[in-house]
């Protein structure tokens, strides 16, 4: 059966930190690139609506006893001075809430004709957050009109690893504007995303949006074979054979004990993790059929004269993958065709 061929991550030796920062430069190049393609259409561009805990500068032309500095309350209006009621300013642009001022002030008996600004100085009200395999995950505020590559950008954008999906779960704003409901989710293809062959693809993200990216699907491969690493899964559902990751490690070192080959499956999680033990010399002679790997399966090979049991195996077997996946202290994660 043809399988796809998975590719392999070249990670040098570098410190985590040191490590961070160029994952975090390779992202945002990336999604840069990937933005150039694809703008917003134009005609789209739509101003920001403010919300609670937004900061306004709000001036008045020749009086400015009825400006000022106000933070929008939890209710979403501000009070200003000479107005009898409090102004609502959630939900409407700066400019919105600029003929609400006046009006506010003309109703007032305070002015006749008032000339009002209103400029957003700090932005809370609407915020997004990103989530998963990028290099800054966390809480950012929407100032303007933003889309999913946009967002990536925000978050530093997607680290090289990262899978082949982007997540965007909908909140109440989502759910009003396009009449879906809270929570529903919407799973966009990477490839056609930051290819811009997708125009649908490069969809807008509103106040409350959870976007999260994919980690990648990979099977790693350890022990002694000639170089160790994980290999990330082209395509995660057909899975790789122990044969076929054998070969992406490029075979065993002298003393590998093939006989003594284990499998180490569901290792995200340590209580539901089995060890599986697979002769790979006798799979190999076509002896015993060849297994097929899972995403996040550890294929460990060891030494000759060792003699430990399936556990401690597993374990030594689980320490080096999560220095690989980590900081790739001591192997590399590389490329192979």
């Amino acid at each position: 059966m043809n399988r796809s061929h998975p590719m392999r991550i070249e990670l040098p030796r570098y410190s985590p930190r040191a490590a961070l920062l160029l994952l975090g430069m390779l992202g945002v190049a990336s999604l840069a690139r990937a933005q150039a393609k694809q703008p917003l259409p134009s005609g789209t561009v739509e101003e920001y609506k403010i919300g609670p805990g937004d900061v306004l500068s709000v001036t008045v032309t020749d009086a400015p006893e009825f400006g000022g500095k106000f933070r929008v309350s939890d209710t979403g209006v501000i009070q200003l001075p000479g107005a009898r009621d409090l102004v609502v300013a959630q939900g409407l642009t700066a400019i919105e809430l600029s003929h609400s001022i006046r009006k506010a002030l003309i109703d007032a008996k305070q002015l006749r004709d008032p000339t009002v600004n209103v400029f957003i100085d700090e932005y809370h009200g609407s915020t997004i957050t990103v989530l998963g395999s990028v290099s800054k995950p966390s809480v950012y505020s929407l100032t303007r009109r933003t889309n999913v590559l946009e967002a990536l950008s925000l978050a530093g954008g997607a680290l090289p690893n990262s899978g082949r999906t982007v997540t965007v779960v909908r909140g109440a704003a989502s759910a009003e504007a396009t009449g879906t409901p809270i929570g529903s989710v919407q799973i966009i293809d990477v490839a056609r995303l930051t290819a811009g062959t997708d125009t649908n693809a490069n969809i807008e993200v509103r106040n409350g949006d959870v976007i999260n990216v994919a980690p990648a699907q990979v099977v790693y491969v350890v022990g002694a074979v000639t170089k160790p690493g994980g290999f990330v899964l082209s395509a995660p559902s057909e899975g790789l054979s122990v044969v076929q990751a054998v070969a992406l490690a490029e075979g065993f070192k002298p003393l590998a004990a093939t006989h003594r080959g284990l499998i180490i499956r569901q290792s995200t999680s340590q209580q539901a993790r089995q060890e599986v033990p697979v002769d790979i010399q006798q799979v190999l002679t076509g002896k015993e059929p060849d297994m097929v790997l899972a995403p996040n399966d550890v294929l460990y090979i060891p030494e000759s004269g060792t003699k430990k049991t399936l556990k401690v195996m597993g374990d030594i077997a689980m320490a080096t993958v999560n220095g690989i996946a980590i900081y790739g202290i001591g192997y590399k994660i590389g490329t192979s065709h």
